[in-house]
């Protein structure tokens, strides 16, 4: 009996420890759940901040700005692994070799092997624009440059300046920059350039480590041939040699072109059948918005191909009775031989009609209109417009200047500026950049360049883009004090 009770008792003991342990056990495993779920909320660690730092050079053979060098091979360590995009069309080696070098990267190295001999005494710039990045974020080493000379200096000269379209006073940082020697006033037409570079975003260029000498100057496309072979291309030359120096002051070059370019002739199959066949295809549009008719501006009719009048049947402007008004013409314009122009003094908020007979029009293979056609129209009134004042300062400085209001870069209106006042009566809404052209004939327009080519050398007229605008409100007297700095 004794011994059952003992027994009992200690059955009863290991009960009790074994729930001891289960709780414990289960304590443990809700610990260890929590501990686990806490830590999946843990963000993972980011790797530290973006890698933001371009590769740099750590090392060189030859060593950059070596002298008495003339390598074969050039080999540039980085202190990351690189990538190169577009290495050939950004690689630019001053003074220019003749043959193209071989370029290639590898891990952290760049290898450039030179395929031409060496100039003697004479100090070579590697140029790499945006062709060098890293591998991990792409970070480019902007403008990374590499110098060398076969002589016992590095030279230290610089041209610098910015290049701007005299038509527009915009920049096209697509064209380049380039040097030729003085005494070849033929290297331009004919030979590579000694030295080229390209425009920034803002117009700017710089030419660094060039021989104390003097040099010409030109803008031509960046093409194949770098030349000014072509009277339609764009082009800038400095009337002067310049001379490669330290001093602050810049070369501002224009670029124009000397002539335009031919539109080149649209034609289908179609189109040639109706022809042969002598159909009436005159179609045209008109320049009218929706129904109205601009105060400011003449009525176009717009064709297709080059036309001419017929005097013997008139086109006519007339009041909504079909009575002709007094005092309009019609021309065609003799730049864009495919418009027919009405011009006249419209006055606001006034219906007309415009007459177009059917034989008044023919193009060059007397094609005419299908039939005779009456287009019916309604002038503006003058409250979409507004009127302005502008006060000028600082014009006196230009010779012959012309106030440009302009949108896209096309002039809209001109104003010769002769006093420090003026008084715009009719504008329509909107906004307009405002920009000053230097008249130097006094013919009221731009005029442009002309180089070589059986010419005598003529700068361009020149266009400054002036930082204000001119923001006009409908049936609102406007206000704007203009000064104008050079």
């Amino acid at each position: 009996m004794a011994i059952w009770k003992n027994l009992t008792k200690f059955a009863f003991m290991m009960k009790r420890i074994s729930w001891t342990v289960f709780i414990v056990k289960t304590l443990v495993a809700v610990y260890l759940v929590n501990s686990l779920m806490a830590c999946a909320n843990i963000v993972p660690p980011s790797g530290g901040p973006r890698d933001s730092i371009p590769p740099y050079k750590i090392a060189a053979k030859p060593k950059d700005s070596a002298t008495n060098v003339s390598p074969k091979e050039i080999w540039i360590g980085f202190n990351e692994y690189i990538n190169t995009t577009s290495i050939q069309e950004n690689l630019i080696i001053s003074p220019s070799l003749k043959n193209t070098p071989l370029v290639e990267s590898k891990l952290n190295t760049l290898r450039i092997r030179l395929n031409d001999s060496l100039a003697s005494n004479t100090t070579y710039r590697l140029q790499f624009g945006t062709a060098i990045r890293d591998v991990n974020e792409g970070n480019i080493a902007q403008n990374f440059s590499y110098v060398f000379s076969t002589g016992d200096h590095i030279d230290s000269g610089r041209i610098q300046g910015t290049v701007k379209l005299a038509e527009t006073g915009r920049v096209d940082s697509s064209l380049l920059v380039v040097l030729q020697p003085i005494g070849n006033d033929t290297a331009i037409f004919k030979s590579r350039p000694l030295y080229f570079t390209k425009l920034n975003g803002k117009g700017k260029f710089a030419f660094d480590f060039l021989p104390n000498a003097q040099f010409n100057i030109f803008v031509v496309p960046n093409d194949y041939t770098k030349k000014y072979d072509d009277s339609t291309k764009l082009f800038a030359f400095n009337t002067f040699p310049v001379v490669a120096n330290r001093e602050k002051d810049s070369i501002r070059l224009y670029a124009f072109q000397a002539f335009p370019k031919a539109e080149k002739k649209k034609s289908s199959a179609g189109n040639n059948k109706q022809i042969k066949r002598n159909t009436p295809s005159l179609r045209y549009i008109k320049n009218l918005d929706g129904s109205e008719q601009d105060l400011l501006h003449n009525l176009h009719l717009v064709f297709e191909s080059p036309i001419h009048l017929n005097d013997s049947f008139p086109i006519i402007l007339t009041d909504t009775l079909n009575k002709a008004v007094e005092d309009y013409t019609v021309y065609v314009d003799s730049i864009a031989l495919n418009t027919v122009v009405i011009d006249y003094a419209w006055p606001s908020s006034t219906k007309f009609h415009l007459i177009v007979p059917q034989n008044a029009i023919k193009d060059t293979l007397n094609n005419k209109l299908l039939k005779t056609d009456t287009l019916a129209f309604t002038t503006k009134p003058n409250s979409v417009y507004g009127s302005c004042i502008i006060r000028l300062s600082g014009y006196e400085q230009y010779k012959n200047p012309i106030l440009l209001l302009t949108q896209d870069d096309k002039i809209k209106f001109s104003y010769p500026i002769i006093k420090n006042l003026l008084n715009i009566e009719q504008l329509p809404a909107g906004e307009f950049q405002l920009k000053i052209l230097e008249d130097e004939n006094n013919n009221g327009k731009w005029d442009t360049g002309k180089f070589g080519f059986g010419y005598k050398n003529l700068q361009p007229e020149k266009v400054l883009v002036l930082p204000n605008k001119l923001v006009i409100r409908a049936n609102w007297d406007n206000e704007l004090n203009l000064i104008i700095n050079k």
